[in-house]
């Protein structure tokens, strides 16, 4: 009895302390359904829009209850060169766009339909070069914002004074470039340098910075703590606003870290009063470079609303507005706007699969669609129930119509013990609901039969040119040590890396041999810009000297549901052995990607 009596206090106790944890937390739930609140409008976009085409995009805003517009790319720098897309008197500025006047066709739509707009003054595409401790190159780029930003206010402000609402700051910092206190000051004293200019100028309005956060650059809360620190630095006031991306549709973040880093990142908000704390969510998806459907959209709304004060996102504009892309996204979304929920549509079942082989072991996958392609946005392709593609409609501005089609190729990584490969299709819609699969395609592949003798174990080679300097190979033992990655990390001691550079590895067996076999193990992991090599081969040689060419290594497909670091083992095996003692492995890298290599073997 005792203990009943024991157990029912201490549950009381629990369920008091969590309800206490979670009422005073951000994480709590918000009682309505969140939506975002503006986006995002890169004016390069809309170069060819006349007045009606900003009266309908701005009327999507209305309609789907947005308040905010963010104009980027109002004038772009490069080196000393800055192109404007607005008539500027600053000697030596060039206009693009020809007659047209973004900047004074946006704030005349927002000023008419009560939206309020922030802008960008001027951004230097050089940003993504610059070291972080560079404050002379930051600061000077502030003193040309400041000149650009006053030009702007005097030519607009006065006669869209509701719509001319703030100013966005471009320079986005993320936690792999900036991470140490002394590149937070320089930071700080350039947005000074900037908000001083214009409280003086009396031309100081809202200002808005998004950042982006990278999980495998460091934690939650080290970024938290930079940010408090340049908190309490810069001369920020009431109503200006921090607006992080939640870096998932750039991959830097998953959707399970979303709510770990903007609890983090509220907790130094809150200790700068009067700043406001927004979220800025992301409607793309790097891994095809389109827009998201919205299940996964709505999933950033709901798990970022709890922490924050409002959202906007990049970019309604770019991604879903029916002026740029199939007006299903619009429509669904709207719905959503409306209902709190998305609606519940039935969709067909794709049509006659059929796959044909192209060449040993690769394959082209057909299909058609079903009869009634209303709501569906794309198609999703499995093989073995892995989701390898998604075929989704295309962007008229920034996208590529031919991805667009009912056809893949597709190679797949032979494995041990996997003869056959069995294919379905189903078709997305635009809110991620998917059909019933197709009926099912099986095709024969080569299993991989790995040989029983291991000649390379701990053999000594040479590596041309030298990996790079975080991800060395000093001793020249890695490749051959029997050491695998075990984090399928580029942060794994076991890898060796290179840049943007062919590299040759080549083994000393120490004696001729007779070899068939090889195997090299490739690391792939996109967000810390780590690929499959362009091609691979192996050539052979008895004295080291003179190479006979004898393969190509199989560049498998990548699967579409591969978001993140995996290890893929690749093999060449030989009708029939040939004798060597030197094997030179040629890996031909992507450009401006890593190869990064665990181990390289050679088998009999």
């Amino acid at each position: 009895m005792w203990n009943k009596i024991r157990f029912s206090i201490l549950l009381i106790i629990l369920i008091s302390v969590f309800g206490f944890i979670y009422f005073n937390s951000p994480l709590r739930a918000n009682k309505d359904h969140p939506i975002i609140t503006g986006s995002f409008i890169q004016l390069d976009m809309t170069q060819h829009w006349n007045n009606d085409d900003w009266k309908n995009e701005l009327n999507y805003f209305k309609e789907n209850k947005m308040k905010y517009i963010i104009i980027t790319n109002i004038s772009q720098t490069q080196g000393n060169v800055t192109k404007t897309c607005y008539k500027s008197n600053i000697p030596g500025y060039k206009k693009i766009y020809g007659n047209v006047d973004p900047v004074e066709l946006c704030l005349k739509n927002a000023e008419a339909l009560n939206l309020k707009v922030f802008i960008e003054p001027n951004f230097n595409s050089d940003w993504w070069q610059i070291l972080p401790d560079n404050y002379s190159w930051l600061n000077s780029q502030m003193n040309r914002s400041n000149i650009i930003a006053d030009e702007l206010y005097k030519k607009y402000h006065s006669r869209y004074p509701n719509a001319f609402y703030g100013w966005y700051f471009p320079y986005e910092v993320d936690n792999a470039k900036f991470t140490k206190a002394s590149e937070f000051d320089n930071l700080s004293n350039a947005i000074n340098l900037h908000l001083n200019y214009l409280d003086s100028k009396k031309e100081r309005l809202p200002i808005l910075l998004s950042p982006f956060m990278n999980s495998s650059a460091g934690s939650s809360k080290e970024y938290a703590s930079n940010w408090q620190y340049l908190f309490s630095k810069t001369n920020f006031k009431n109503g200006d606003i921090f607006c992080p991306q939640d870096s998932i549709g750039s991959g830097r973040l998953k959707l399970e870290e979303v709510n770990s880093w903007y609890t983090a990142l509220r907790k130094a908000v809150d200790k700068k009063p009067g700043m406001l704390f927004w979220a800025n969510a992301e409607n793309f998806d790097y891994v095809n470079n389109s827009s998201v459907p919205l299940d996964r959209f709505l999933k950033q709304l709901i798990l970022e609303s709890p922490c924050v004060d409002n959202i906007i996102c990049f970019s309604y504009s770019h991604y879903y507005s029916p002026d740029n892309i199939n007006s299903g996204f619009n429509k669904e979304y709207s719905y959503y706007v409306k209902n709190g929920k998305l609606p519940d549509r039935k969709l067909g079942i794709p049509q006659n699969l059929t796959i044909s082989t192209l060449e040993k072991n690769k394959f082209k996958i057909t299909w058609s669609s079903p009869e009634n392609t209303d709501d569906i946005c794309g198609y999703e392709v499995y093989r073995d129930n892995v989701l390898i593609s998604r075929v989704i409609v295309q962007r008229k501005y920034g996208g590529s119509p031919e991805r667009f089609s009912k056809s893949i190729i597709d190679i797949p990584l032979l494995k041990e013990n996997t003869s056959s490969y069995t294919y379905t299709v189903r078709s997305l819609g635009f809110s991620g609901n998917v059909s019933k699969p197709s009926d099912p395609v099986t095709v024969k592949v080569d299993a991989i039969n790995k040989l029983p003798h291991l000649l390379s174990r701990n053999c000594k080679y040479s590596i041309v040119p030298s990996p790079h300097e975080k991800y060395n190979d000093i001793n020249l033992t890695k490749l051959t040590d029997g050491r695998y990655s075990s984090t399928n990390s580029v942060k794994d001691n076991a890898l060796v890396g290179w840049y943007n550079e062919a590299v040759d590895v080549t083994v000393d067996l120490g004696k001729i041999e007779s070899v068939q076999q090889f195997m090299v193990s490739y690391l792939r992991d996109p967000i810390p810009w780590a690929e499959l090599p362009e091609r691979a081969s192996i050539g052979v040689s008895q004295d080291g000297i003179n190479y006979t060419p004898i393969g190509l290594l199989r560049i498998p497909s990548v699967p579409f549901s591969d978001r993140y670091g995996s290890n893929y083992k690749i093999y060449l095996t030989l009708d029939k052995t040939i004798n060597a003692r030197y094997v030179k492995l040629t890996s031909v890298n992507k450009a401006n990607y890593y190869i990064f290599m665990d181990e390289f073997e050679i088998r009999k």
